[in-house]
């Protein structure tokens, strides 16, 4: 008998931890919604105190004016998951999301309710703020951009450019968690520093840390420091980490989706308390820095993979920005490649120039490498052409290629199968099609297949491409 007792504390036990491990407020109630076990987290989002709560009805809670609507009673009604959002009404009013899911015995009646509470408060109040921001007046926005330009030489022509950094400037004005996504070479960084140099932290400092730059066994002593005698080969007298150094200024974590996830739930800990605690040491120390992420991969779909942690996602995901492809900006090349050629004719000390038909070949180029791509093409011409009017004859055969058609231009080096010529060709094809259309129905009209075709295409050419 006491073997079977010294078991269920064990489970018990068990029980507890995981419930205090989720950084969620969680609570269970039995079939008819009374309260039997709460987690710590849950008393912090509520203010309730566990006695309050343990043996009475989650039902009642709506009765007694605390919460608008009980979740519970619809679960019991519809026996099944349910998600609403609900308001708990104290000394101020708090707005929750609560997913509550029943477990079923073998006749199919509930036996248990298992509650999953998210605090929203914080996340409405800083859309608030964004749309506070949205609503500052474009005068001051023109004004900064007409005296000082954008910080960087930012180039941006096109509109879509241009609604980005009038968004970048609002959001710089608040202390919202920014992430900046898109494809490697777009200018993640540059837009980063352009939010850290417009708003009120410019005067201190703006730390950048590219996560799949360090190696992985060095990133958590980079990232966290460490005191001397940490581990074997610590620094005498200890290191400072980069985050520690961000303190009063920016923190900028390039390519986020590269952080190991062992490193993931560390991280998540110093955003959601602004303090970091050095390897070897015991005691925290509190920080205050902004934080701008960015990444070069999907996160949401990385957390459906179960790469990334989805509460870290939702916590550098307050402010979203896409940066688009060059290849989407096209107004934005032309500019961009007569800025880097006087760029680098400043810094080489050359007066190189750009003929029309050159100018027509980089605008007609698809720019897979982006801004990255572009400004290496450009410093390659200006060192390597002997004359000082670049032509087309000096550019890499891809940008050459890529105007000797007015729609496409298929080169054959070899002689290969039919068959993977033709898939070559579809995949490309598609792929075109899904980069400049707004939708599949519209892809599937222009390239006159139906659009279950252009789906079906699409997601195979991914899947290949991910393999």
């Amino acid at each position: 008998m006491s073997d079977n007792n010294n078991g269920l504390e064990f489970i018990k036990e068990q029980l507890n931890a995981i419930l205090e491990s989720s950084y969620d407020g969680i609570y269970i109630t039995d079939g008819e919604g009374r309260f039997l076990n709460i987690n710590n987290r849950l008393l912090r989002i509520t203010g309730y105190k566990k006695e309050e709560l343990i043996g009475t009805y989650a039902q009642d809670l709506v009765k007694t004016g605390k919460i608008n609507k009980s979740v519970i009673e619809m679960v019991i009604e519809r026996k099944e998951r349910v998600t609403i959002n609900q308001s708990l009404k104290g000394k101020t009013i708090k707005e929750i999301m609560v997913t509550a899911t029943p477990i079923l015995d073998e006749n199919g009646k509930i036996k248990y309710i298992v509650a999953n509470v998210r605090d929203m408060t914080d996340l409405i109040y800083l859309k608030n703020e964004c749309n506070k921001a949205q609503s500052l007046s474009k005068q001051y926005y023109s004004e900064l951009i007409k005296e000082r330009g954008y910080p960087g030489k930012i180039v941006a022509e096109s509109e879509e450019m241009k609604k980005i950094m009038q968004l970048a400037y609002r959001v710089a004005q608040v202390n919202s968690n920014i992430l900046l996504e898109g494809e490697s070479g777009t200018g993640k960084e540059v837009i980063a520093r352009f939010i850290h140099e417009v708003g009120p932290r410019n005067r201190a400092p703006f730390i950048s840390i590219n996560c799949a730059g360090i190696h992985e066994t060095l990133l958590e002593a980079e990232l966290f420091g460490y005191e001397e005698g940490a581990f074997t080969g610590a620094k005498k007298g200890g290191k400072v980490g980069l985050i520690e150094l961000a303190d009063g200024g920016t923190l900028f974590l390039d390519e986020l989706n590269s952080l190991p996830v062992g490193l993931q739930g560390k991280l998540l800990r110093v955003i959601e308390t602004y303090e970091i605690t050095r390897l070897g040491r015991d005691k925290s120390k509190k920080i205050n820095f902004r934080l701008i992420a960015a990444a070069n991969k999907d996160l949401k779909e990385l957390v459906g993979k179960g790469l990334f942690r989805e509460d870290l996602y939702f916590r550098v995901n307050t402010v979203p920005i896409i940066l688009p492809p060059l290849r989407q900006r096209k107004k934005d090349i032309i500019p961009l490649a007569i800025h880097y050629l006087q760029y680098f004719n400043k810094k080489y000390n050359f007066r190189k120039d750009l003929s029309t038909n050159t100018f027509k070949y980089l605008e007609a180029y698809n720019w897979p490498g982006n801004v990255r791509e572009l400004k290496n093409t450009i410093e390659r011409l200006v060192v390597m052409t002997e004359n000082d009017l670049i032509t087309e004859k000096d550019l890499p055969n891809e940008l050459i290629n890529s105007l000797n058609n007015d729609k496409f231009q298929i080169i054959i080096r070899d002689l290969i199968p039919l068959k993977e010529l033709t898939d070559e060709a579809e995949t490309k094809l598609i792929k075109f099609a899904m980069e400049h259309c707004h939708s599949t129905r519209e892809a599937a009209k222009a390239l006159k297949i139906s659009q279950t075709s252009v789906v079906r295409k699409y997601k195979r050419i991914r899947e290949k491409s991910m393999t």
